[in-house]
């Protein structure tokens, strides 16, 4: 039977309606509550998260390594140093200057929308949790469309808000429907405010459907890099370890891990140093942090890459460092290579700031973070204003890429206006 000629029973589109109602129900009692107390009732939430004893955690770490791809002891590090990073003081400062520091204006008052449709994507927890808490806090109930990836956060996080607060509990709900179940999807994108994580053609495809009443929020591809500078000759061993740490969280299947490490004015021989120290570094962990399994597509895409760079490094023209759960290339050049990800990095030497410009010009608009080593605070200010032209969104240090502050602006954007909409009234 073709595509065309398949029809979804109706009971998914009747799940959406009968959770919209709901929903839209459980938002009016939302409504009344004031912005502040909402800003604490999910920064409670978080809290309960957050805390080093947190079972919601430990219970997460446990199922989630259980129906993912990932080791149990990489679940549990990735988990831990990212909940860490996510401080409620500062979830509910960034709430206040973005909200109310608008409303003390005088004039503006918040409007939420009735309902917002939450589409995750991606196979790590994190985002999930973030965009599903954002619109509570506008006082707009969310439908999770749960990620076929994912099936554990979200019912989770559900559990978490019926224990600490009964009327966010009631404005939160989740599904897992069908990509293929095209009219539950559709149902689903009747709502006024949509939120989806995924590929650029997922992005491409739901916005394509939505009409141009409704509020969109589409977080596309993004990727991350390194940059190292001859100024990390004398730390390059904790460079090195910093970037494997980065690379080994998640097993590199983050928007925030690093793809490739650019190395700006490094000598032939510090540039095999330092390919030396992250190989190292990633064997160091893998009794730690061990990579899990990987996709029959996946491990031919690893594979492939892992020949041709052999057959180039026997022609002098890459270096390449390999091990049963890791790849590092050295470049000769720092010219666009495939990235299959899986622990595999690429180092490419690049001989100046503006050279490094030159290189990035080709992903202008889909890199996500970049940590600097090495670089002196004289050239560092010259080297912030070239990645933040080419779209970068957060600059940190190797090892910190993976865990960044709740209020990290992700694609430039603040946390909440996004998807909050405001009323003024003279």
């Amino acid at each position: 039977m073709s595509r065309l000629e398949f029809e979804w029973p109706d009971e998914m589109v009747e799940q959406v309606r009968a959770a919209r109602g709901r929903l839209e129900r459980a938002g009016e009692v939302l409504r009344e509550i004031p912005l502040e107390e909402r800003i604490q009732a999910v920064a409670r939430v978080l809290n309960a998260w957050t805390q080093p004893d947190s079972p919601w955690r430990r219970e997460l770490a446990e199922r989630f390594a259980e129906a993912t791809p990932f080791h149990p002891l990489t679940v549990a590090e990735g988990l831990d140093s990212a909940l860490r990073a996510w401080q409620p003081d500062r979830f509910v400062a960034c709430a206040r200057r973005e909200l109310a520091g608008v409303i003390d204006l005088g004039s503006y008052a918040l409007a939420p929308y009735s309902w917002t449709a939450v589409l995750a994507g991606g196979s790590i927890p994190m985002p999930t949790l973030l965009s599903s808490l954002l619109p509570l806090v506008l006082g707009s109930p969310v439908l999770l469309r749960e990620s076929s990836k994912d099936p554990v956060t979200a019912e989770l996080l559900a559990r978490s808000l019926a224990e600490h607060d009964r009327n966010l509990a009631r404005a939160f709900e989740r599904l897992a429907i069908p990509k293929e179940d095209v009219a539950a999807f559709d149902r689903l994108l009747e709502a006024p405010c949509v939120v989806a994580t995924g590929s650029d053609e997922t992005i491409r495809s739901i916005s394509s459907r939505l009409g141009a009443s409704r509020r969109f929020v589409g977080y596309g591809h993004r990727f991350s890099i390194g940059v190292v500078g001859a100024d990390a000759l004398g730390p390059m061993k904790d460079a090195a370890h910093g970037f494997a740490l980065d690379v080994a969280r998640w097993d590199q299947s983050g928007c925030l891990s690093p793809v490739v490490i650019y190395l700006i004015g490094l000598d032939a021989e510090s540039r095999e140093e330092f390919a030396s120290g992250l190989a190292s570094a990633l064997a160091e962990l893998t009794d730690r942090m061990p990579r899990g399994s990987s996709s029959t597509a996946d491990r031919a895409a690893v594979a492939t890459e892992r020949s041709e760079a052999r057959m180039r490094a026997a022609s002098q023209k890459a270096t390449l460092f390999e091990a049963e759960d890791h790849t590092i290339v050295l470049e000769e050049d720092a010219r666009p290579r495939p990235a299959p990800l899986h622990r595999f990095v690429r180092l490419l030497p690049v001989a100046s700031t503006p050279a490094l410009g030159d290189a990035l010009r080709p992903f202008v608009g889909h890199l996500a973070t970049a940590a600097i080593e090495g670089v002196s605070p004289r050239n560092r200010s010259e080297l912030v204003r070239l990645l933040s032209r080419a779209g970068i969104s957060r600059i940190t240090s190797a090892g910190r890429m993976q865990t960044p502050p709740i209020d990290w602006p992700h694609d430039g954007l603040p946390l909440f206006a996004p998807m909050a909409r405001f009323v003024q009234s003279d």
